[in-house]
């Protein structure tokens, strides 16, 4: 009885959040909880945060994922990363091991990158040396450098 009918034909919540409902919500004492309906809610922490998160079941288990931070998620996007999540429900893949799966491939990737970096190493006039591995830098000033240089010059000869 609490559903209201749209143009595509399944059914939403009468209370369905809109846009000023998400921009005017105010954070209280207590975490607020905001349902958007098919899983959609937003959360606003007492601080002032809102989190969007998607609630589903996968093998008669509650799960939550996390869908973004507003406003740099919209409504409409978040609605549209729920029903992207409820997809492969219905497919029968996890929306949440398929992000965890993801986020691995992405830090793999970046690991690998950063193995592959050259170390670069400048010298300054004043003698201080910086050495460079990927976006790590590490500044050694002239004493430092000249005690680096006489620690190589033993280990070599």
């Amino acid at each position: 009885m609490g559903n209201t009918a749209l143009a595509s034909g399944r059914l939403a919540p009468k209370n369905a959040l809109t846009n000023k409902i998400v921009s005017d919500v105010r954070p209280s004492q207590k975490q607020i909880k905001l349902f958007d309906g098919r899983g959609l809610l937003l959360l606003v922490a007492p601080r002032g945060g809102k989190w969007w998160r998607f609630r589903f079941r996968f093998e008669g288990k509650h799960q939550t994922l996390a869908l973004g931070t507003y406003p740099s998620v919209s409504l409409a996007r978040a609605r549209k990363l729920r029903d992207e999540a409820r997809q492969l429900l219905a497919q029968g893949i996890n929306p949440a091991a398929v992000r965890r799966a993801d986020k691995a491939r992405e830090i793999s990737g970046e690991l690998a990158a950063d193995k592959q970096s050259k170390v670069r190493v400048s010298a300054t006039i004043d003698g201080t040396i910086e050495l460079w591995k990927g976006r790590a830098m590490l500044s050694l000033t002239p004493d430092e450098a000249r005690g680096v240089n006489a620690l190589l010059a033993r280990l070599t000869t």
